[in-house]
């Protein structure tokens, strides 16, 4: 009986391996028998699903994507607490660790090089369409629950968290790691706690 062969599973291999890649060597150095050889395949594989670097590096990108993806999807949903919900899945996506930490510099890498690409555009422009309609859906439950000041915005507050994830992950990388994993949330909770209502003063 032949094989069965998965090929979805073999591309994201293949994807996860180039990620690998980029994480340790940079994006310029990236190829096909590199990634080739860090996967144990033959070169001739790797073109089967990749035909060519821009090709490989889209793969790099979904595969990234997808990761983050997958971290936040493992945050359980906010039912009673939509904004402890956010700030759990913003948490996650921080880069406290190596992994993370190599997600962010392969996902930051590819971002120069998807400015010319129009696939690559394009797939990073409905990727972060669907996480803010799902950030903008649990900012209104939970202003809805009186969790989000009434006078925020949900839909700009939650594209001023996104920025402030990717510029703490920027600041956190640089200079070899110029933020503790600490200082991280630390930084994340007072953008969070901004947008919450203010405590009635104390009664004297």
């Amino acid at each position: 009986m032949p094989k069965i062969v998965d090929h979805e599973e073999q591309r994201r291999l293949i994807a996860a391996a180039a990620v690998q890649w980029i994480a340790a060597h940079g994006v310029e150095t990236l190829s096909q028998r590199n990634v080739a050889q860090l996967a144990g395949r033959s070169k001739g594989n790797v073109q089967h699903y990749f035909p060519d670097k821009a090709s490989l590096m889209f793969g790099a990108l979904r595969q990234v994507s997808d990761q983050r993806e997958g971290r936040e999807r493992s945050v359980p949903e906010g039912g009673d607490d939509p904004l402890g919900a956010i700030t759990r899945r913003l948490h996650a996506v921080l880069p406290t660790d190596a992994e993370r930490a190599d997600e962010w510099r392969v996902r930051l890498s590819l971002y120069v090089y998807a400015a010319r690409d129009s696939e690559m555009q394009t797939y990073l422009a409905n990727h972060a369409r669907e996480v803010l309609e799902r950030g903008v859906a649990d900012l209104s439950a939970a202003q809805a629950r009186g969790d989000v000041r009434a006078d925020v915005d949900p839909r700009v507050t939650y594209r001023r968290l996104s920025a402030a994830i990717s510029g703490i992950a920027v600041a956190a990388l640089a200079n070899g790691g110029a933020l503790s994993p600490g200082e991280q949330r630390e930084m994340l909770d007072e953008v969070l706690r901004s947008i919450r209502p203010q405590a009635p003063p104390a009664a004297t």
